[in-house]
């Protein structure tokens, strides 16, 4: 955390700033998490989407492994070839699971700007947690930085994709970085 924190500090401007915005604390705090949550998913989308970007290669070419050995295993099952199925399956299965791990690795870029906020949130609001008005079972009448922080991340990071994916141009960005056909009248 020393090595981090001139950076940290560098960019408390920054950062601090939404939390100044309204006079009443609690909503000022909350305000200022949800702006965070929202660079945080600006971000981590940008970045996974250049990464999905650079690898599109790879993930266009396990689809179409995915494809050819499903539409393989489906001919074998009609023939009742029930050896040759459970071979090309394992085949399928494992183009799956290379696209499946490359997935998981895209999703693990989208998510990395939470630690350098959360870090941030540490320095200034680790001694300062937020008082709610009920108290909340298995939570309690209070909540930490980091659980608010991720609460709201999560919900802003669902808002987030049911709002972008309405606007076509987002839609067709993200199918044409793996390759897919853009239909004009889909939603």
């Amino acid at each position: 955390m020393d090595l981090l924190t001139p950076y940290l500090l560098f960019f408390d401007p920054w950062f601090i700033a939404p939390f100044r915005w309204l006079s009443s604390p609690v909503f000022g705090y909350l305000l200022g998490t949800a702006f965070l949550g929202l660079q945080c998913v600006i971000c981590g989308d940008l970045s996974a989407t250049a990464v999905t970007y650079s690898n599109r290669k790879y993930l266009r070419k396990f689809q179409k492994e995915m494809d050819r050995h499903r539409d393989l295993s489906e001919q074998a099952l009609r023939m009742g070839d029930k050896e040759s199925y459970k071979a090309v399956n394992r085949q399928a299965l494992d183009a799956f699971g290379y696209s499946f791990s490359l997935g998981a690795a895209i999703f693990c870029v989208s998510i990395w700007p939470m630690p350098f906020v959360l870090a941030w949130m540490h320095l200034r609001f680790a001694d300062a947690p937020l008082d709610l008005p009920v108290h909340i079972p298995f939570v309690g009448s209070s909540l930490n930085y980091f659980s608010s922080f991720l609460l709201l991340y999560i919900v802003i990071r669902i808002l987030y994709s049911m709002v972008m994916t309405r606007f076509s141009w987002y839609r067709g960005m993200k199918a044409r970085l793996l390759g897919q056909s853009v239909g004009v009248a889909e939603k």
